[in-house]
């Protein structure tokens, strides 16, 4: 669908984009958070499920609260009860099937200070089984913040053992496996990550394309972020989500956890012991994000997401380099070369779909992108949009954020 005669395009572009992508400012959400600390969140692959650790007991345990759909209400928080124990347990991590969780914790019969942990059960609405330590997987010192990709081989969590170039301040480290009914190999250094500084948590997409953590960078905890073109590339250097330097009143934020699209999370931050010590808020992202890999024989979803232009046309576009150039004060994110005027707003059959057409009642549209070529493997080039709306100059409103791909 084309939304505008092409040869307007490039016009427009350079007249009027700026990107306007970012997260909304983080919300508390009252019926998740207690009188006591809330951290450690982890969202479900549907969204309608998250867990949690919380001090509300008088030890961490975790917890569990549900959802009827995106954006909806929280029901209050139950205790799951199978994965407790004296102990302190956290940072839990649910698979794709609900049917297995990954956690960290202090019990006995670990192999350092801190562990990591795993429960299976029946059905998402059977009781936990007796959690096993994940023995592949820890060190005689501290091991935690497990997070799993959705296919379930390649893990990523915190570690001070397994040759730690760090010290005492801990480290990211991966584990990969050939399918889930093997133990994980023997754990690696993320190097591109690796620094003197201590970390909290870590949250891997879906796809295992995009990773985000948080840092302590004196004075406080930072989020970051990070992309990779596949999953045995390296990572790119990250980048502070600075949307997220003023959340809280203490430290900063501890945890972090996406939605399946990448476009909602939930967080947990510190404030002052009065109020609990760390609560749990919620943001959405306004812009592009995307999920899986665009590939022969792999298709990527694309989301858009603009909630103030509801009902608005949009327009999504690919362009061979996102160098941009500046006008004033603005900065074109896509370049516009040959292969945006060939796919802005247009359906590349075979190659795209949904490229254009117009925002649904929550302001939110899918699209995809694969490949179909095999000549066409390793072509690397960026993805954009905006939205358009003619009460704004020039026609244009929203302007979303660029992100690389590269066709597998």
């Amino acid at each position: 669908m084309n939304i505008i005669p092409r040869a307007f395009v490039p016009v427009l572009l350079a007249q009027a984009l700026v990107c306007q992508a970012g997260w909304s400012v983080p919300a508390a959400e009252p019926n998740l958070n207690s009188t006591a600390a809330d951290s450690g969140v982890n969202l479900s692959y549907d969204g309608l499920t998250l867990y949690f650790s919380s001090f509300r007991s008088g030890n961490w345990e975790i917890w569990s609260s549900t959802r009827s759909g995106p954006g909806g209400a929280w029901s209050s928080p139950v205790q799951e009860t199978g994965l407790g124990g004296p102990d302190t347990e956290d940072q839990p991590c649910i698979d794709v099937t609900g049917l297995e969780m990954l956690f960290s914790s202090t019990r006995a019969g670990g192999a350092g200070s801190s562990d990591l942990w795993r429960s299976t059960r029946a059905t998402p609405s059977s009781p936990w089984n007796t959690p096993v330590p994940v023995s592949e997987l820890n060190s005689s010192v501290a091991d935690s913040a497990p997070s799993l990709t959705a296919d379930g081989l390649e893990v990523f969590f915190y570690s001070t053992g397994w040759g730690n170039p760090s010290g005492n301040n801990n480290s990211l480290f991966t584990a990969t496996r050939a399918s889930t009914a093997l133990p994980f190999g023997t754990p690696q250094l993320v190097v591109e990550f690796s620094n003197s500084n201590t970390h909290r948590d870590c949250d891997i997409a879906a796809d295992g394309l995009s990773i985000v953590f948080t840092e302590f960078v004196s004075p406080r905890l930072k989020v970051l972020y990070s992309e990779r073109l596949s999953r045995t590339s390296p990572w790119a250097p990250p980048v502070v989500w600075t949307e997220f330097d003023t959340v809280g009143a203490s430290l900063g934020v501890y945890s972090f956890t996406r939605s399946a699209a990448g476009n909602e999370a939930l967080l947990a931050a510190g404030f002052p012991t009065s109020a609990g010590g760390q609560e749990i808020l919620s943001t959405a992202f306004t812009g592009l994000t995307h999920a899986g890999a665009a590939g022969f024989g792999s298709v990527m979803t694309i989301y858009y997401r603009d909630p103030l232009n509801a009902g608005q046309p949009f327009a999504l576009g690919a362009a061979l380099g996102n160098t941009g150039f500046a006008l004033g004060a603005r900065i074109v994110p896509l370049d516009p070369d040959w292969l945006l005027l060939g796919t802005f707003g247009t359906s590349v059959p075979g190659y795209t779909s949904g490229w254009g057409g117009v925002l649904g009642a929550g302001g939110e549209a899918t699209a995809s992108l694969t490949n179909l070529s095999p000549a066409f493997v390793g072509l690397s080039f960026w993805v954009g949009g905006l939205t358009w709306d003619n009460s704004q100059p020039f026609g244009v409103g929203t302007i979303a954020n660029a992100f690389q791909v590269q066709f597998q």
